[in-house]
């Protein structure tokens, strides 16, 4: 089955959404036993209450900040990734190459860039990918015919890199996009913004969700 980003629409309209295939059930089972747990100890006694309260939100918080916020966007500006403790933008032109080594990542001339939220996918899906998903037929077959299993494009690291790819190349196809006598200087910069707040907070409160369970 194809995997399709979660916006069908241009990315000059509303950005392409990209996460982890594991993210939704992920997610959803850490913020169940979040409820489970806070409604194991509720009525208790009062610091049992809170710390179950505490140890719960904590678990939901932890689903959201670890698997549901990290994510990539593919905007009209360039891609934005967001990993749990820092987001980067990255303007069209200062990319060079996207690799699907081990995760999604976008090369620049200063550096490069990994998605959380897109590791390669495993050797199983090269088995149920199909036999055009590994020959030469694909646009990124090597010459011996090998595609890297990131690169499929039954997987979401495959999609998301395929649709950088293709979008970089048509902004250069058109003219929009000029790499070879651009001005630096009147560039938009790669941005990079360091946001723990989210996993911070998480953990703090299941910290003290645990310590009033222990001197309860």
């Amino acid at each position: 089955m194809r995997v399709m980003p979660q916006d069908q629409k241009s990315p000059a309209d509303s950005p392409r959404v990209y996460r982890a295939a594991s993210a939704p059930w992920l997610t959803g089972f850490l913020v169940l036993l979040g409820m489970v747990v806070a409604a194991a100890g509720w009525s208790q006694n009062a610091w049992l209450s809170v710390a179950s309260v505490c140890f719960g939100v904590g678990l939901a918080g932890l689903g959201y900040a670890l698997y549901w916020r990290p994510r990539l966007e593919i905007h009209g500006h360039g891609v934005r990734i967001i990993n749990p403790l820092r987001t980067v933008d990255i303007p069209w032109a200062h990319i060079i190459e996207v690799r699907t080594r081990f995760t999604v990542t976008v090369v620049t001339e200063a550096g490069s860039h990994s998605c959380f939220a897109l590791p390669a996918a495993g050797p199983g899906s090269a088995l149920r990918s199909g036999p055009q998903g590994v020959s030469r037929a694909h646009p990124l077959a090597r010459t011996e015919g090998a595609v890297r299993t990131g690169d499929l494009a039954g997987t979401r690291s495959g999609a998301a890199a395929n649709d950088i790819r293709t979008l970089w190349q048509r902004k250069i196809d058109t003219g929009e996009l000029d790499v070879f006598t651009r001005d630096d200087a009147a560039l938009e910069p790669v941005r990079v913004a360091y946001v723990p707040a989210p996993l911070a907070v998480t953990l703090a409160v299941a910290a003290v969700g645990v310590t009033l369970f222990v001197t309860a």
